[in-house]
């Protein structure tokens, strides 16, 4: 078997990878010849793979020969969890070095479940409701290399470990939302397209980012501050939820006959990527969930398309605030919130600043990955 340098162990069902591969392929120097990807089912369903990079080799789980990550340079996993830490503990238990030149790229929520299992219990240990297996504690046992952004994780990191002797590959997202050909000629299309006078505005990235109750606590927070009047909104319904979409519909009934207030919503359902990132581009304003919806927002900023607005006290805030040092409209209530559509932002800084970190983080992965 030819000798792969970089093998990456992902699920079958992963939307992360595809992306983050197609970023190596097309924005580094990296040869995706020296690149292997095994792929093991994530679902008791019929075998199906993740979308797949030119250049790159996929191979199954099962047919993987123990070879091939004893002779690479690297091993690399997507987040941790008990979708795929029984895989991880398998390569792992491969060879006495195995784990040396293992690296877990962080994602979103895992470090934060980690912590909360810590002040839940002293320690990291089994507990179903913060989705941690018994092969999740056995990993991250063992777990001491990571790619992430250092100078969020790090300390954090150390405490889940209990451990300073951690290496971190200082490199965050580095992919849009779109394939990179695709991202590239989809912007070059928003770019030429002129700003809309008449805010509007989307709220959460994806269904559910807000639930029916604080959507309607929003919407109403924009009626009474008359916000509403010269904007729209834009809202992701999950499809399923057709009873809670039914009530939002009759409160915007009720605020037009009886408030007399008309509420400009378009509520819209799952969308292809190429037809959900030119929704997104088409707003103004964007507010932001607490958690998650990162990589939309980051393309949104870098796009130059508006304002990010979100929570003083998330996640999401201190990330894009303090992280990546751009500036964000921050709201500790709803009445801020609908005040904040007013607030002028350098939409040029913030997307420069984006730049220069995702060039930052690509120069980190291409001499890593290399």
């Amino acid at each position: 078997m030819f000798q792969y340098s970089h093998i990456f162990l992902v699920a079958s069902r992963e939307i992360f990878s595809p992306l983050f591969f197609d970023a190596l392929a097309h924005k580094t120097s990296i040869e995706v010849k020296s690149i292997c990807v095994v792929v093991f089912q994530s679902e008791s369903t019929d075998p199906v793979w993740p979308q797949k990079v030119d250049g790159i080799t996929y191979i199954a789980f099962d047919d993987a020969d123990a070879s091939l990550f004893n002779n690479a340079k690297t091993i690399t996993y997507f987040s941790l969890s008990c979708f795929n830490s029984t895989f991880v503990k398998q390569v792992i238990e491969l060879g006495c070095d195995i784990e040396q030149k293992t690296y877990m790229f962080i994602t979103d929520d895992e470090v934060e479940r980690w912590l909360k299992c810590i002040e839940k219990h002293g320690a990291i240990v089994e507990d179903q409701s913060l989705y941690l297996s018994a092969d999740d504690v056995w990993v991250l046992g063992l777990q001491r290399n990571f790619i992430t952004l250092d100078s969020v994780f790090r300390s954090k990191l150390e405490t889940v470990l209990g451990s300073t002797d951690i290496k971190i590959i200082d490199a965050g997202v580095v992919f849009d939302i779109l394939p990179t050909k695709s991202s590239v000629s989809l912007e070059k299309s928003v770019r030429l397209d002129m700003p809309s006078l008449k805010p509007r505005i989307m709220l959460g990235t994806k269904p559910s980012a807000f639930s029916y109750k604080e959507i309607k606590s929003m919407l109403t927070e924009f009626v009474a501050t008359g916000a509403h009047v010269n904007s729209s909104f834009i809202v992701m319904w999950p499809k399923k939820q057709w009873r809670t979409r039914v009530m939002l519909e009759l409160y915007l009934f009720y605020l037009r006959k009886v408030k007399k207030q008309v509420v400009d919503l378009s509520m819209v359902t799952s969308l292809p990527p190429l037809a959900y990132t030119a929704l997104v581009m088409s707003a103004t304003h964007l507010v932001l969930q607490p958690r998650g919806g990162a990589s939309t927002a980051r393309l949104f900023a870098k796009w130059r398309r508006g304002a990010i607005l979100t929570s003083k006290k998330s996640y999401n805030f201190g990330l894009f605030n303090q992280v990546y040092g751009i500036e964000i409209v921050g709201y500790g209530s709803l009445k801020e919130l609908a005040q904040g559509i007013g607030v002028c932002v350098d939409t040029l800084d913030n997307a420069k600043k984006l730049e220069l970190e995702e060039r930052r983080s690509l120069q980190y992965l291409d001499a890593f990955y290399s």
